[in-house]
Parts: structure tokens; C-alpha cells; sequence
């Protein structure tokens, strides 16, 4: 079977796909925010809790529901990626203690997170439930959906990391989160790209696996784009 549209892979067509204006991570006007040290510094700690709700809801469904239609050995790395973002002891790297750390000591409170966990945005809980769909449905889009995200995250957690050390005055140890994100994420991308061939054997696979992916770029822009709608009512700006 054929794992290419005339030469083009999967992979390919996806990477193109990132590179239109739209679904360019480091193009949210949130993160352009951020990178330029434009949004507030007291608006960084809404940015914290309304994202927290993310991080709340990202499961083990979320993570773990395609492995079910993954060979073993491929199982296993998917399992790795896991335990990178979710599975390790609770305040050893686990990337929600990370982000906890982050939202406290940039101002946030437990239970200001406590409440952004229970009643989060649609926009945000929306990214967790368009990857857990897909996750669901099938290897091919399951893959892709994590691709399409992971393959832009070191390059946005890294913009964010220097301009909240530059512009906002944050230590390493505050940003961390994001600074492991980058490690992280570089390894789990560059993982992917051949298991994500191997799955996208058909044009029809490709096709499932392409749309799911743009579905999940598009995705994270409504959860950024609704969060910056919120901060915009919090703050004059």
C-alpha cells in the first residue's frame, strides 16, 4: 500500500498544512501577546488559570484511547509520551504539577484553579475533547492529531519561555513547564514522524488522519482565542 500522495507523506502534507498563517501556533494573537511582553503582567495569572483547564482535563482517554489500534512496540512509545505528560509521580516533572507551579507563582490560588478545573471555558475544553475524539476513532487520526500539536509546541513554548524571562521577569524555576515542553516535545516529534507513515497506508487513511490533524490545529487557535476574549473583559487593554 502507498503511504504518500504523489511524493508527499502524511507527514508532509501536514507539516505544509502548519505552515498556512492560520494554524501557526506562534501566529495566536495571545502568544503574539505574550512573545512581544504586550499583554499585562497581572493578566499572565488569567492566562495560567483559564489554561489550567486544559491540563485538568487532559486523561488518560485523552492520551492513551488510540493505542487500542497501535501495534505494540508502538503502543510502547505512545505509552513513553504518556508518562511524560501525565504518568509520572505526582511533583516529579508531571507536566500538570508543572503548569500548577507556574499558574501559583505567577499569583494564581488553588482555589482560583479549583474553579477554572470545574467551570472551564467551551473554547478550552474543547481542545481536549476534539483530541480525545479523535483519539478514539481510529491509529491514523489519533497520530496525526498529536503530531499536528507536538510538532509546533517547542517552538511556541520556547517563544513564551524567553519572553516571560525577558519581558515579565520570570526564573527558570517559575517557567519550567514550558522549558520541558521544548525537551519533551522535540523528542516525541521527532519520534512520530515514521510511525505516523507507517499508519497512513491508504489515501483514504491519509485523508482521516490529515483532517484530523487540521481539526486539532484549529482547535487550539479557538482555545487561545478564547482565552485572550476573557482576559480582554478582566483587564483595559
Amino acid at each position: 500500500m502507498s503511504t504518500i500522495v504523489g511524493t508527499r507523506t502524511i507527514v508532509d502534507l501536514l507539516k505544509e498544512d502548519m505552515q498556512r498563517p492560520e494554524n501557526r501556533y506562534l501566529n495566536s494573537p495571545l502568544v503574539r501577546l505574550i512573545t512581544s511582553g504586550q499583554l499585562p503582567k497581572a493578566a499572565i495569572k488569567d492566562y495560567a488559570v483559564l489554561r489550567w483547564s486544559f491540563q485538568a482535563h487532559a486523561d488518560l482517554a485523552m492520551m492513551m484511547s488510540h493505542a487500542a489500534f497501535l501495534r505494540g512496540e508502538d503502543a510502547g512509545r505512545l505509552l513513553e509520551n504518556a508518562f511524560d505528560e501525565i504518568l509520572r509521580p505526582k511533583g516529579e516533572g508531571d507536566h500538570p504539577s508543572l503548569w500548577v507551579e507556574f499558574a501559583l507563582a505567577v499569583g494564581a490560588t488553588q482555589a482560583e484553579l479549583d474553579e477554572a478545573a470545574a467551570h472551564p471555558l467551551p473554547e478550552v475544553l474543547g481542545f481536549s475533547k476534539t483530541m480525545t475524539y479523535y483519539c478514539m476513532r481510529s491509529a491514523e487520526e489519533g497520530l496525526c492529531c498529536w503530531f499536528a500539536d507536538e510538532e509546533q509546541l517547542p517552538e511556541v513554548h520556547g517563544a513564551t519561555a524567553l519572553a516571560l524571562r525577558k519581558y515579565y521577569g520570570y526564573r527558570d524555576s517559575t517557567i519550567e513547564y514550558f522549558l520541558e515542553h521544548v525537551r519533551a516535545d522535540i523528542s516525541h516529534s521527532d519520534a512520530a514522524e515514521a510511525v505516523l507513515v507507517s499508519y497512513c497506508g491508504t489515501p483514504e487513511a491519509i485523508q482521516r488522519g490529515r483532517r484530523a490533524g487540521n481539526m486539532t490545529l484549529w482547535a487550539w487557535r479557538e482555545m487561545h482565542d478564547g482565552m485572550l476574549r476573557e482576559i480582554r473583559k478582566r483587564h483595559a487593554f
